[in-house]
């Protein structure tokens, strides 16, 4: 189990070394906010489109080669990044690290969902904070070596653990090699409209808290920087904050899930991160800043767990990977798009009105997780396969 969960902190350390090296980038290529969030866009959309194929892949194909082939592809663009002579070929480069990139989650997620029924909250707290932990480290450590090494050092370094993970994964048991031939589940044929219905709007209450918060997390050494005067190496400790809180998040809430209705927790998580992102409007000692923002990760962070757990549930029409690769697919179309209009919009309304229109999506989704928690409540409108299954109920997420 643990080289499963080592994978998810290799994996997870691409998902933020953008953002981290931003400050440097924004020099380098002189860009304007809005084409630094475009740099994002890019790299995200790619995942996000190979994420989709992925699921697909994982309930038909070896989990253990998709894995470890993404692993070494993601590990080598990475690390080549560094070289690029100019913003085209970095790019190019970024482009073909996505593509590995987009091979861990749908898999990972679909190895998990088949292998444990029992206490899967606690196991997804554990898995998603070893993630969130090799980010903390990522942080403090590579913004302590900035200026020694710099960002070609920082880039090919984060790479490294990739790579042995990729050797790993294809060269070892550890991941199963086998997979089912097809869905366990029942055909989507088979499924009740009103089940897809609620499968469709939980995706966007998602993708509209992942909107948000992505938003403002990929910019946050860039705030730091540009309107905290913070120094990049500065700005990355304090952006590591968000990790140390969502590791706390995350093993907090993968408690939870075992014993309280998930709905309940997803609700009051989302609920929380609007304050956590108004105490950024507020004019505060900078000395405090990052308090807020290890609660804005643990609010942020915490609410995965939930999300996964209800992804599950609800979409048991579906495989196990093909289930994850839409959920990260969507996740990930949704973190493509929203750094570039966060950008854009600091470009033309300013820094603190873009943060204020950025928690509308926030409130969004609140109200349509509360009309499927009232709607999932009720028996009467429940379906016959969700009430066998019982997940809206206390104690079964």
């Amino acid at each position: 189990m643990k080289s499963k969960f080592l994978g998810h902190s290799a994996n997870d350390l691409f998902w933020f070394i953008l953002p981290l090296v931003m400050p440097s980038l924004l020099v380098r290529y002189e860009l304007s906010f809005a084409q630094a969030g475009g740099i994002l866009t890019t790299y995200l959309m790619v995942t996000a489109v190979f994420s989709f194929t992925v699921g697909k892949l994982a309930d038909r194909i070896s989990r253990k080669k998709l894995l470890g082939y993404g692993f070494i592809v993601a590990a080598a663009g990475l690390a080549s990044s560094g070289f690029a002579p100019n913003l085209g070929v970095f790019l190019a480069l970024i482009s073909v690290t996505a593509v590995g990139v987009s091979t861990f989650h749908p898999v990972m997620y679909a190895v998990l969902d088949d292998l444990n029924h029992k206490n899967r909250g606690r196991i997804m707290g554990y898995y998603e904070s070893f993630g969130t932990g090799a980010i903390l480290l990522m942080f403090l450590i590579n913004g302590y070596l900035m200026g020694f090494i710099g960002v070609r050092g920082i880039l090919i370094l984060t790479a490294g653990p990739a790579l042995v993970m990729g050797l790993t994964y294809l060269f070892t048991d550890v991941i199963p090699d086998s997979v089912k031939a097809q869905s366990s589940r029942k055909d989507s044929e088979q499924a009740e409209k009103k089940d897809i219905l609620r499968f469709v709007l939980f995706l966007l209450s998602v993708i509209l808290r992942v909107f948000s918060v992505t938003a403002v997390l990929n910019f946050l050494p860039t705030i730091f920087v540009s309107f905290m005067g913070y120094s990049e190496s500065s700005a990355a400790y304090a952006s590591a904050f968000f990790f140390g809180g969502g590791l706390l998040g995350s093993l907090i809430a993968g408690r939870l899930a075992d014993r309280f209705n998930s709905f309940t927790i997803l609700l009051g998580g989302t609920l929380l991160i609007i304050p956590s992102l108004f105490l950024f409007y507020l004019e505060i000692p900078p000395a405090v800043y990052p308090v807020v923002v290890a609660l804005f990760g643990a609010f942020g962070s915490g609410c995965i767990i939930n999300q996964n757990l209800l992804m599950s549930r609800m979409g048991r029409h579906l495989g196990s990977g093909e289930i994850f690769g839409i959920l990260m697919g969507v996740m990930t179309v949704t973190s493509s798009f929203s750094p570039v209009l966060f950008g854009l919009t600091i470009d033309t309304a300013g820094y603190k009105p873009a943060l204020l229109m950025f928690t509308a999506p926030l409130i969004l989704s609140i109200l349509l997780l509360m009309y499927l928690k009232r709607d999932s409540s009720e028996e009467g409108n429940l379906t016959p396969a969700l009430q066998e299954e019982g997940w809206y109920e206390t104690g079964k997420g």
